[in-house]
């Protein structure tokens, strides 16, 4: 077990030193990463005339790897020393991000390259995910981990509040390339924590067959009715309700005409709201209706997200974009720690890597499909008909309320939630048909890379 600093009693896993290194990196690193992700994404979006549909094939760059690989990445973590594995994941993601730099500085960059450069940043995100996952409840006591977990989450959170926002600002200041590079220095704050990791925990595991190391997370879950529920519902929430980040910088340029800035404020929204979940699940030592917690946070994300896509007003779109943050974090910190706590340590990479794919690899894969409906009836369609499609997915963990505790209260937050959503299209009827006009794409030439 790590030793432990001084810290507040609030976020007890800060206590433990080792935590504390990879948390402050990985802090530093996600905001280059969240950087790099605005930069692509309006880059590609630019580069091909402002067409939406290469939007969606950025998402299935990244969405194809991370639904392949992470039972491969997990295998491989539940094997070989997870620190000296994420040395090599991260070493590798920086020069990915170097490599990106350079070609939009010296005028190289085309669409391909950006899509080519995607898949294989998910590929080692397949490997290095399920790794740092599995890594962290060696480096707490179990009565720290849904603290720890919620932490970890503010570090994407937070980093989303902050690194957007700067993006926005910096993409019409120094262009593309000094994001990317930007990213690959953020990685030497992980590195670092890495290196300066005291009293590790031992890296002796049971060793299985290949065929085992493989498929033992697909086993241990289908062998286990309550992981292989929540895997299969956080899969559908994924593939019709979080895919909706892809679309950001339509709404940004297209709905509301607020450029770069406005696509940075929007992601800066959502990180906002994500980091008040995160820090407001840290905060809880322990939550007994985790079913209805699930259901009700689960519920508030599908309304909130159909009203961000019909609201014809940029601020209140912002507004709601928290929201949808908020719900989003606590069902996603919900689901991650029930698993973290009732999977055993020689299986949870494997296992781990399996909700890796839905929290990361389908949302890309459900964003071409969200960018089709985009291309041909206009973003806000896509947006509100994915928030209800998403509210429908909750109704099979009704399933789970007495098991994780919940009672009669997760389906009668279904249907308030149903009736929310019918007052939100009534609201928003008489602009609902004419927002299809307001929403093409501008036929204009490719823009620059800004670099």
């Amino acid at each position: 077990m790590a030793t432990t600093s001084q810290a507040g009693t609030r976020y007890p896993a800060l206590r433990h030193r080792n935590f504390t290194l990879i948390w402050s990196g990985l802090l530093i690193s996600n905001m280059g990463t969240w950087m790099q992700n605005v930069a692509q994404s309006w880059l590609i979006y630019k580069l091909t005339g402002n067409n939406p549909i290469y939007l969606g094939f950025l998402g299935l760059s990244f969405a194809i790897p991370m639904i392949v690989a992470p039972p491969i990445g997990g295998a491989t973590a539940d094997r070989v020393d997870r620190i000296k594995l994420l040395y090599i994941t991260q070493t590798s993601s920086a020069l990915l991000a170097a490599l990106l730099a350079v070609l939009t500085w010296t005028g190289a960059i085309r669409p391909a390259y950006i899509l080519l450069t995607s898949f294989a940043g998910a590929l080692l995100l397949a490997f290095d995910n399920p790794t740092r996952q599995a890594l962290i409840p060696e480096l707490v006591p179990r009565q720290d981990l849904l603290n720890a977990l919620s932490l970890n989450s503010a570090t994407y959170t937070g980093a989303a509040l902050v690194g957007p926002a700067l993006a926005g600002l910096l993409l019409d200041l120094v262009g593309a390339g000094w994001l990317f590079m930007f990213n690959a220095i953020s990685y030497i704050a992980v590195l670092a924590a890495l290196r300066f990791m005291r009293d590790l925990p031992s890296n002796k595991r049971p060793r299985t067959s290949i065929q085992d190391a493989l498929f033992g997370g697909f086993v241990y879950a289908w062998q286990h009715r309550t992981i292989l529920f929540l895997l299969v519902l956080s899969a559908l929430a994924a593939l019709f309700g979080r895919s909706y980040q892809q679309l950001l910088p339509v709404f940004a340029d297209a709905v509301w005409r607020t450029g770069a800035g406005g696509y940075g404020t929007l992601l800066s929204a959502g990180g906002a709201g994500a980091l008040i979940g995160a820090f407001a699940m840290s905060s809880m030592s322990n939550i007994q209706n985790q079913g209805r917690v699930l259901v009700v946070s689960g519920v508030i994300f599908c309304v909130v997200l159909a009203a961000f896509a019909l609201s014809p007003w940029f601020w209140v779109g912002v507004a709601l974009l928290v929201a949808v943050g908020i719900s989003s974090t606590v069902f996603t910190t919900m689901i991650a720690t029930i698993i973290q706590l009732r999977v055993p340590s020689e299986l949870r990479g494997r296992v781990i890597s399996l909700y890796a794919i839905t929290l990361i690899g389908l949302p890309s894969l459900g964003a071409l499909g969200v960018a089709r409906v985009a291309q041909d009836l206009g973003a806000p369609h896509s947006g509100w008909s994915a928030g209800i499609i998403s509210l429908l997915d909750l109704l099979g963990i009704t399933r789970l309320t007495a098991e994780l505790g919940g009672g009669a209260g997760a389906p009668r937050a279904i249907v308030v939630g149903a009736l929310a959503l019918v007052i939100v299209l009534v609201l928003t009827a008489p602009k609902f048909f004419p927002l299809r006009a307001a929403t093409e794409a501008p036929t204009q030439s490719p823009a620059s890379s800004g670099s």
